[in-house]
Order: C-alpha cells, then sequence, then structure tokens
C-alpha cells in the first residue's frame, strides 16, 4: 500500500486558513487519486509498483508577492498566479525514486491573496477555492496538463469527482 508524506507551510498573513484543514484535504485528495484506477492509469505513475512507495508532496501557501517572484523566475510571467505546481516528478526524464522508495511528486504553491479575491469574485467560499486549486495543483504534480481546452475539460472533470467526493465526507 502506498503511503503519503505531506508537508504544508503557510507563508503568508494576510488571511486566516486552516492549514489542518488543508492538509488533511490534500492527503484525501491523493488517497482519492491512488484508489482510483481510471486517475492513476492516466498519470505518469501508471506504470509503476506503488505498494511500498511513499509519495511525497510540499504545499505551500503565500501571499500575492511572494508568488509573483517565482511566477516571474520560473515562467516569465512578472505577475501573482492563483497557483503554481513544480512537478519534480512527472516532469523529469529520469523519474527518480529515492532511497527507501520515495517518489518525490513535487510543490503545489497557492496565492490565498488571489484565492482570496477569485472566491470573492465566483461568490464561493474562500476554502473551498483553496481546495479546488490544491486538487488543481496535485493533478499537475501527477503529470495532468492542460494545453488545449479539451484536456481542461477532462482535468476539470476530474478535479470536480475528487472534490465532491472527499467534501461530502466533512
Amino acid at each position: 500500500m502506498v503511503n503519503f508524506k505531506l508537508s504544508l507551510a503557510n507563508n503568508q498573513e494576510i488571511f486566516p486558513v486552516n492549514a489542518e484543514q488543508i492538509e488533511k484535504n490534500a492527503g484525501l485528495i491523493l488517497e482519492y487519486i491512488f484508489k482510483n484506477k481510471e486517475i492513476l492509469k492516466a498519470s505518469v505513475l501508471n506504470e509503476y509498483d506503488l505498494s511500498d512507495k511513499t509519495v511525497s508532496v510540499d504545499v505551500l501557501l503565500s501571499d500575492d508577492e511572494e508568488i509573483q517572484e517565482l511566477n516571474s523566475s520560473y515562467r516569465g510571467k512578472d505577475t501573482p498566479t492563483d497557483v503554481l505546481s513544480f512537478a519534480l516528478f512527472a516532469d523529469s526524464p529520469e523519474r527518480e525514486i529515492f532511497p527507501g522508495g520515495e517518489i518525490a511528486l513535487g510543490e503545489v504553491i497557492i496565492s490565498v491573496e488571489t484565492a482570496k479575491r477569485q472566491a470573492d469574485d465566483g461568490g464561493m467560499d474562500i476554502d473551498e477555492h483553496i481546495h479546488f486549486l490544491l486538487c488543481h495543483g496535485i493533478l499537475h504534480l501527477m503529470g495532468f496538463i492542460h494545453p488545449d481546452e479539451e484536456s481542461l475539460s477532462i482535468m476539470l472533470g476530474i478535479q470536480d469527482e475528487i472534490l465532491t467526493e472527499i467534501l461530502k465526507k466533512h
């Protein structure tokens, strides 16, 4: 059975967030993905025996200033964004599994400041929107991309399925 190792850092102090709940939901998102054979089959982990592996994900909650610096440095876009994903495993040609069987999927960075604006604009709860961005980021770490409308629609459908399932448990 696959194990999960999650770390969450909250580098922003602009909006209060329930970091424990975000970390718990990150684990639930991963559990759902790994139990769903169709989603797992479509991911970069489809050809690996995961029975004795530990999958790690880092989550960073940031503000607009921090995410803008990262967006500028890594994507050449000098503007804040809602979520960035740095897919260490999926984007690596070697797809290295570390000693002890750890697969470091990568890091999801969410600007709570941008998430709050988007949630307000969409008339939704900020926690709900942060979980949407978290799920989106984790799917990117699993190798899902959306270069066109069709792939975006598929990815959003997967997100909706995951979030509907895990959020109804609360």
